[in-house]
């Protein structure tokens, strides 16, 4: 997904701070979100091979909260094994902390 914001001239939303799926996503939505300055919610599917034990951590680091993170991952994906995996992972992380 990344690509289509290079393509696009867009710059790099998750560096200003918002959170974006957009390295974890599926490209073919032409970077329709990060133009208007709003972060990938991923609705083109899951990626092959996505990092997302590495992309949560993005995401705490941009701010977000276990609980927060979680609700992002169970959208569009939830049912792809892996995001469905990481979103629990992330729950209990979040459930053994309270």
């Amino acid at each position: 997904m990344c690509v289509e914001c290079k393509l696009r001239g867009n710059a790099c939303v998750m560096v200003t701070g918002t959170p974006c799926l957009g390295p974890v996503t599926h490209a073919g939505c032409g970077a329709l979100c990060p133009s208007y300055d709003r972060g990938c919610y991923g609705c083109f599917g899951p990626a092959e091979d996505a990092n997302l034990p590495s992309m949560s951590g993005q995401l705490s680091r941009l701010g977000l909260d276990r609980p927060a993170i979680v609700r992002l991952l169970r959208t569009f994906n939830v049912e792809a094994p892996a995001w469905r995996a990481e979103s629990a992972r992330v729950q209990v992380r979040l459930e053994v902390s309270r």
